[in-house]
This record gives structure tokens, C-alpha cells and sequence, in this order.
């Protein structure tokens, strides 16, 4: 692919009065590796959520693959953010009901993929990340820097596009 991966053209955002993006613009290359920084409050999440397609601007466009994602209808955004995005986010978001194994094939299964399957590229990449040891675990049951790496494992399972991490904001695209 030639030219951006990701584009976002003078975003606005508001909840109720408050204005989260007044005009913002991004763009992600593929292979780029992106920071998000600025004061707490100064619409970074509202950013990212909006180039994910988890959150729809309230004026401007986001460009994805070159294809528009503002205008798709929210089961598209779900199945590309399911499958083209991945996601750490700031405190994991883990579901607790559910072993390590399983929140880590939980967008794989979201996506169709059969359990046995799932799981298996699941254990795969919580062995790559050397928390293979935690997989019939429940989130509760782990250390916190353990459960930032089942999360990791979770971004990257569906060999995601675009992957972001809370805290830093970092967005890396391939």
C-alpha cells in the first residue's frame, strides 16, 4: 500500500457542551510508529477512539485503507476494529469470568473463529510473550505486569493493522 494507512481531516468531537476535538488531523503511514501526547483532558482518547471507528466525530472524515470509515454503519466498525485494530488499554480491560487463554481468543471468537482454533493462536502468543504459565488463569489470579501482557496478547491475536496502548497513546501500523 502507497500513501497513508490512516487519515483523520479536521475531526471535531463534543460531549454535550464540552468540545473533546475542535478540528484535529492525523495520519499514520504504514510501518510508522506514532505518539499521542498532550495534558490530560485534551481529547487524545477522543482521538483514538475516533480513528478506531469506537466513536463517530461529531464533523470531518477518517480515512482508512483508503476507504471512509465515518459513514460505515456500526456493525462494519466493530468488525474492523475487531480484526484491524488491536488494543491495550490503560488497565488491561480483561474480562474477569474469563481464563487468561480465553480473553485472549475472545476477538478471535468475536470474529468467528472456532474455540479449539482460537485458542490455540491464543496460547501461541501468550507463549511468545512468556506468560503461557498464566493461560488457565483468571485475570484476578495474575500480577499486574502478567495481565498487561495477556493484554498484549489480546491486541495482537487477530494480527491487527493498527495497534494502540492506552496510557502513551501510541499508535504503530504495519
Amino acid at each position: 500500500m502507497t500513501g497513508p494507512l490512516l487519515t483523520a481531516v479536521d475531526l471535531h468531537k463534543s460531549y454535550g457542551p464540552t468540545a473533546a476535538l475542535a478540528g484535529a488531523s492525523f495520519s499514520v503511514s504504514p510501518g510508522e510508529v506514532v505518539a499521542v501526547m498532550g495534558p490530560s483532558g485534551s481529547g487524545k482518547s477522543t482521538l483514538l477512539h475516533c480513528l478506531a471507528g469506537i466513536a463517530v466525530p461529531d464533523a470531518g472524515s477518517v480515512t482508512y485503507r483508503g476507504g471512509e470509515l465515518t459513514g460505515l454503519s456500526d456493525a462494519r466498525r466493530s468488525a474492523l476494529c475487531r480484526g484491524d485494530f488491536g488494543f491495550v488499554f490503560r488497565f488491561g480491560q480483561l474480562v474477569p469470568e474469563l481464563t487468561c487463554v480465553e480473553n485472549v481468543a475472545l476477538p478471535l471468537r468475536l470474529g468467528g473463529t472456532r474455540r479449539r482454533a482460537a485458542e490455540a493462536a491464543a496460547r501461541a502468543w501468550l507463549e511468545r510473550l512468556e506468560v503461557a504459565d498464566v493461560a488457565g488463569k483468571r485475570p484476578g489470579e495474575v500480577s499486574g505486569g502478567q495481565g498487561q501482557r495477556v493484554a498484549v496478547a489480546r491486541a495482537l491475536v487477530t494480527s491487527p493493522r493498527v495497534l494502540t496502548r492506552g496510557r502513551a497513546r501510541a499508535w504503530c501500523s504495519s
